[in-house]
């Protein structure tokens, strides 16, 4: 559980029992938003990325229903979605965000597992749009509410669930979203980052020292949507650079498997910008590889300095910064104490990711936030997160 959110519990059972008319909640369920310390879009290549579960998560409260009805209740929509547990179920066309829980329910039912009806309320913790994969925390969390509920006994494997999060994302919500932000969210661990290998999606833990050092998270306040047509187009980029460099190296699954000398080597049969795309993704696998190493040896200066190089090659290699999110990671890296900083996720707005002292981290956020509402005139929401536990079920007390 985490910790000291006794106060948001009793928050989030108080706003439940106004919007359902049978509050007899079960349980809770609560999954972690993710923050992505280096890996810039190598998952959907096959590539490597560090991760960490974050301490801001979606809360999902449950109560059991007698009828085989789902009822959604979103605080951050302020709306509510219901819909019959079916085997046909599709994607609705006038309630966006209810898609989420939509494709879940579809796909475990498509699983053979016998769900039950639930009303499920809705609190998340994570902004949307900021990079912190708040769609990712949605799903795994009314996932584990809609199994838990209906099977109290049954676990599911943690890389099946996150596949049955991916493809509701993917197919629902018409996102083509990779695999790493639902495996962080339900594999996380405190204290620890998350080396994720996603071809395999095997993992490893990297320790990760929150008393010396903080990471913070920069809202550019430029909203992103994953589904909102430009992630999709680097994906394409990426793939049609894979299907040139496969003709003439036979080996090549995913642009995993290229080498810079490779890439070279197929230069004049690729455009200039899908050369970029591609090189941007070889050397960002090789600098994830490197600050594992890294951190496993607690040098968080090498680690830092990686992630600077992983922004510039975000900016001027695969072109999914902009002029705020580079403005942010400009001055954050002036401020005294920071070892490095990145933007994160799906770009074109979005997040940016800094590690920083802890002991400077305060006057760091002044300092930028200052700068920022200087130069844009707008608010920078700022917060620091640890590497948390990953997703869990709450039992309430009696």
């Amino acid at each position: 559980m985490v910790d000291d959110c006794t106060f948001l519990v009793e928050r989030i059972l108080r706003k439940f029992s106004d919007v359902c008319t049978d509050p007899n909640l079960a349980f809770i369920s609560r999954a972690s938003g993710r923050v992505e310390l280096i890996g810039g879009h190598t998952d959907y290549n096959d590539g490597f990325v560090i991760a960490a579960a974050i301490d801001k998560s979606c809360w999902t409260a449950v109560s059991k229903r007698n009828d085989r009805k789902i009822c959604l209740y979103s605080e951050w929509a302020k709306e509510k979605h219901e819909f019959p547990l079916s085997n046909d179920l599709r994607p609705s066309s006038d309630c966006q965000w209810a898609n989420y829980g939509r494709g879940i329910a579809a796909l475990l039912l498509r699983e053979g597992l016998v769900l039950k009806g639930a009303n499920l309320y809705i609190f998340s913790e994570v902004p949307v749009g900021a990079g912190l994969s708040s769609s990712a925390a949605l799903e795994v969390s009314l996932a584990k509410a809609m199994i838990h509920v209906s099977l109290p006994e049954y676990e599911m494997e943690q890389k099946q669930l996150a596949r049955i999060c991916q493809k509701a994302e993917n197919d629902y919500a018409n996102s083509p979203c990779g695999l790493m932000d639902q495996t962080v969210s339900i594999m996380g661990r405190k204290n620890q980052a998350v080396f994720l290998d996603c071809r395999d999606m095997g993992i490893k833990f990297l320790p990760f020292d929150s008393n010396a050092y903080s990471i913070m998270v920069f809202d550019s306040m430029v909203k992103h949507e994953v589904g909102g047509g430009e992630y999709g187009k680097q994906r394409q980029k990426c793939e049609q650079a894979c299907d040139v460099l496969k003709k003439k190296y036979p080996q090549v699954k995913a642009l995993r498997d290229v080498d810079e000398t490779m890439l070279n080597s197929a230069n004049d049969q690729l455009s200039p910008v899908l050369f970029s795309c591609a090189s941007h993704i070889i050397n960002e696998n090789a600098r994830v590889l490197a600050a594992a190493e890294a951190l496993n040896r607690n040098d968080i200066t090498k680690f830092g300095k990686l992630m600077c190089k992983s922004h510039c090659s975000a900016r001027d290699l695969y072109r999914i910064s902009c002029e705020q999110t580079d403005f942010l990671v400009e001055q954050v890296c002036r401020c005294e104490g920071t070892c490095g900083a990145r933007i994160s996720g799906g770009g074109f707005g979005g997040a940016v990711v800094a590690l920083v002292r802890a002991d400077a981290a305060e006057k760091i956020a002044q300092e930028v936030h200052n700068a920022y509402k200087n130069r844009f005139n707008l608010d920078s929401e700022i917060c620091m997160v640890k590497p948390w536990q990953g997703a869990e079920i709450m039992e309430l007390k009696s």
